[in-house]
């Protein structure tokens, strides 16, 4: 009979398995009989990511954060139009997409801010006068000075279109401010996702609507690009800009609870 060798398998979390491998076989055989082993559990293709996708015009980097493994996909963008950082509560959102229970209903990416020149400067548009959500790859793409000359012709939108792309997301969900509010509107196939954030955000704030896909889209936006052209569902919310930071962060949370639906 073959001899077998015992061999212990270290996996992601610290869990010890045997396995089992001929000792007649090549050092080179049982490598990779524990490297197809282990592979499924590899610790690094599951580790948290943190990091820079990009720089802005001014080199400020585009920060983003994943969380959980849960089986929706969910891309979440703030600061596109320069939206004061209160009107988009990252930190709290950052503490609830930490949560265990959140983590095994979804998985995020969180880009914290697409356009932080004009943060910091306060400015509607980046660093070079572009609106970023004009400058898109969609069809409808118009050249301008204020949409760029070309799509993806400013860093931001490039990277952000770069690593969307990368990610797959299941649906969109953009932060930002408006005149009214407070009130969600989408691209694409995005109605039955709308419906269910606005019935979480309403629970803790009855003045949250759904318009819902308005038929028409806007040159170059990224809802056109995504929504649009592409199927991809996108969720435009849209606070107030005088509205209090705490009804905001109260009902953008429940929301997003929402959308995680019933998974157990």
């Amino acid at each position: 009979m073959r001899p077998w060798v015992l061999i212990f398998a270290f996996l992601a979390g610290g869990a010890v398995v045997p396995l089992l491998v001929p000792s007649n076989e090549s050092s080179d055989t049982v490598t990779a009989a524990l490297r197809d082993f282990v592979t499924p559990y590899n610790a690094e293709e599951t580790r948290q990511r943190k990091g820079s996708i990009g720089e802005s015009r001014e080199g400020r980097p585009l920060l983003v954060e994943d969380f959980g493994e849960g089986p929706i996909k969910i891309y979440v963008v703030g600061g596109v139009h320069g939206e004061p950082p209160a009107l988009r509560p990252i930190d709290e959102l950052s503490a609830f997409f930490r949560k265990p229970s959140t983590k095994r209903r979804m998985t995020v990416r969180m880009l914290k801010d697409l356009n932080p020149d004009g943060t910091a400067r306060g400015l509607f548009c980046n660093a070079s006068q572009v609106d970023i959500d004009r400058n898109f790859p969609s069809k409808d793409f118009n050249p301008s000075a204020r949409h760029g000359m070309s799509p993806l012709s400013e860093p931001e939108t490039k990277a952000f279109w770069d690593d969307v792309r990368g990610f797959k997301p299941d649906l969109v969900v953009v932060l930002q401010s408006a005149l009214a509010g407070p009130f969600l509107d989408g691209d694409g196939p995005s109605d039955a996702y709308g419906m269910q954030f606005v019935r979480g955000a309403a629970s803790a704030d009855d003045r949250w609507t759904l318009l819902g896909d308005q038929g028409y889209a806007f040159s170059g936006s990224m809802g056109s690009a995504l929504g649009k052209d592409r199927g991809i569902p996108v969720l435009n919310l849209r606070v107030r800009r005088d509205q209090d930071a705490d009804s905001v962060r109260e009902a953008i949370i429940a929301g997003f609870d929402a959308l995680g639906g019933s998974y157990p």
